[in-house]
């Protein structure tokens, strides 16, 4: 009787045990992605993809005993179809959390939808000033940086520090490009340089040659590609290469132009020597970017650059934010407070979000460097710490 009491006793510990953990573990926790994987941003799309990834795999896909499964769509980088994507994740797919998108167009388009939801929502890139201003919200975090952030400091160091009087300036046509070569032009003016020529390139043109054209050399001290990336990037530096501006005249670029992940390979010698500025530094020499370096190349078999630690980032905030929830994601008010108090060293330096919930950065410069028949950026000098939206 005695030995069966026993047994009772043992099974019903063991039961209670089963049972605490299990309730105390819930449902996996779904994460939504909606990045461009398609079209002219599906470069970026790709390398923030990865480096989200590569996040969650550093934790094993789990926090606070829960699983975190990644429920991923393709927003192409066109509004109606980021918002399409955004209500099939929120209402359909029923997940906890969303990050991304990468176009500040699609973000735009999703941004009343997701506030009047409250989703918990981590912007990639998205850059355009608003979204963390005038339309910020409470659910609403910019892992990245604002248009402004690194270009305003950056069009002052150009003139100040790199002493470039007279430049010509390249963006993309469209809101994010338009935003960030203001505002990199609201610097170098309030530094006393002078604008000879702005050229906006649209989306996706194929090529590049006629606004190359218009470049003239002998005018200006510096070309400065203040807002071009993905395949417009890679198609307009080796035009510049070919056509011979770049001996003739020194090329400044926002790092998403040369990001060692996606551009360089592509771009190849056309980029030797270009200076670049922006928030990650490939080549930091701390132990936490040693550990980024080196996992992400095991994993996607290149070198990390600015589109993989932006989707990195991204993916590390909302991961502190759960830690410190113990992964219970749906206490909504206590996951948001906790992703504004979330602070920790990441690849570029510490991490924290500023009031308006967007990222606090530390600038960089950097130049295109080869060693061992690659290609990649190494760090030359601090452009500023701790810049903010301004």
């Amino acid at each position: 009787m005695r030995h069966l009491l026993s047994i009772v006793l043992v099974v019903a510990i063991v039961g209670g045990f089963t049972t605490s953990t299990a309730a105390q573990s819930g449902p996996p926790i779904k994460v939504g992605v909606t990045l461009p994987l398609t079209g002219p941003l599906a470069s970026l799309g790709i390398l923030a993809r990865a480096g989200m990834e590569f996040a969650f795999e550093e934790i094993g896909y789990q926090v606070g005993g829960r699983k975190i499964t990644l429920v991923v769509e393709d927003s192409e980088a066109k509004p109606d179809v980021g918002i399409t994507k955004a209500r099939k994740l929120v209402e359909q797919d029923r997940v906890h959390l969303i990050l991304g998108p990468i176009s500040s167009a699609v973000a735009l388009a999703m941004r009343d939808y997701m506030a009047s939801k409250g989703l918990p929502w981590l912007l990639v890139f998205a850059t355009a000033p608003p979204l963390t201003r005038e339309l910020k919200a409470a659910n609403l975090f910019r892992s990245s940086w604002s248009a402004e952030q690194p270009q305003y400091p950056a069009g002052e160091y150009v003139r100040q520090k790199l002493g470039y009087q007279k430049i010509m300036v390249v963006g993309l046509d469209y809101v994010a490009g338009r935003a960030e070569v203001k505002a990199f032009l609201d610097g170098f003016k309030a530094a006393g340089g002078t604008v000879v020529q702005e050229i906006f390139i649209p989306l996706g043109t194929p090529d590049p040659a006629p606004f190359i054209a218009r470049i003239k050399p002998e005018a200006i001290d510096a070309v400065v590609g203040a807002a071009i990336w993905g395949s417009d990037a890679i198609r307009f530096i080796k035009g510049l290469d070919e056509y011979g501006i770049k001996g003739r005249v020194p090329i400044v670029v926002t790092n998403a132009a040369v990001s060692g992940d996606s551009m360089l390979p592509s771009i190849g010698k056309a980029g030797l020597g270009i200076k670049s500025y922006g928030a990650y530094p490939f080549g930091l020499d701390t132990s936490e970017n040693k550990r980024f370096v080196e996992g992400f190349r095991k994993k996607a078999g290149k070198m990390t650059g600015n589109d993989s630690y932006a989707g990195y980032i991204c993916a590390r905030a909302a991961i502190e934010g759960l830690k410190a929830v113990g992964g219970k994601i749906e206490d909504v008010p206590r996951y948001l407070s906790a992703l504004r108090a979330v602070e920790f060293t990441g690849p570029a330096g510490p991490f924290r979000f500023d009031k308006n919930q967007n990222a606090v950065t530390t600038l960089y410069l950097q130049e295109v460097r080869e060693a061992r028949g690659e290609f990649y950026n190494a760090v030359v000098d601090v452009i500023a710490r701790g810049a903010t939206q301004r």
